[in-house]
């Protein structure tokens, strides 16, 4: 992991944790022209990805996103905001106790109480055979991605795809398809905004477990988009619909 910051360690922080094949330093990017309010942004590269070494696991990643923080004094957090992957890392920050998380915005995240080995498996071949593809053709942007994302964020995607090794891709999949599920405080759901896209994988993964773990709280799902669809296509009113959601 890589972590970068920007603006006052005085104003608010806010933690943003990108999906695969975006960096942390790609999301900001991406964000904060659109944020109205001053905040401390830290965004990480995570493993795989930016300025970051190898992906060993989503551990290896919050222990070293932990010890910065705690080495630093950020105990603090206004928001805790992740994106499929970056779920990973954002759910054991909003878990453990050591911070005071005001706010968590989760998009994308396959929360299964069990998670199918055989889904892991799946998901890791298909990202293994596009890596392949990818190797072969040296194209700028993912044709799959150009449909899902526009071509502008297909092609921030794919010059990140390109440096993610086959090692990276097992341990990410591992990572997304695997959470410690444990009924939620009726205060941590209250802080807690989750949403997907109508056509998200990740959705249907999750249907069964959110009732039981989460019951109050009411995911949003964006209708027609697909993972992390929405974001990418709407990042404006997205992001102003996550800081509306953090000024309650």
């Amino acid at each position: 992991m890589y972590i970068n910051e920007y603006g006052n360690p005085d104003d608010p922080k806010l933690i943003l944790l990108a999906p695969m094949m975006v960096s942390g330093s790609d999301l900001y990017n991406i964000m904060s022209p659109y944020l109205k309010a001053a905040y401390f942004i830290i965004a990480p590269d995570q493993g795989g990805h930016g300025k970051a070494g190898a992906y060993i696991s989503a551990d290896e990643e919050y222990r070293q996103l932990k010890e910065y923080l705690q080495k630093n004094g950020y105990t603090d957090l206004k928001l805790v905001y992740g994106a499929s992957l970056g779920v990973a890392v954002g759910w054991r920050l909003f878990m453990d106790g050591t911070f005071n998380v005001e706010y968590a915005w989760f998009d994308g995240v396959a929360l299964n109480g069990k998670p199918s080995r055989m889904t892991e498996m799946l998901i890791s071949r298909m990202f293994r055979k596009r890596k392949k593809k990818l190797e072969r053709t040296h194209v700028e942007a993912s044709q799959s991605l150009v449909n899902w994302y526009g071509y502008d964020f297909a092609r921030m995607m794919t010059k990140n795809f390109e440096r993610i090794t086959l090692n990276d891709i097992d341990a990410i999949c591992y990572a997304c398809c695997h959470y410690d599920m444990n009924v939620l405080t009726a205060e941590q759901q209250r802080k807690l905004h989750l949403e997907y896209g109508e056509k998200d994988f990740d959705l249907k993964l999750s249907k069964k477990s959110l009732p039981k773990y989460l019951p109050n709280v009411k995911p949003v799902i964006r209708k027609g988009y697909p993972h992390c669809g929405y974001m990418a296509s709407h990042t404006k009113e997205y992001v102003e619909d996550m800081e509306r959601f953090i000024s309650k």
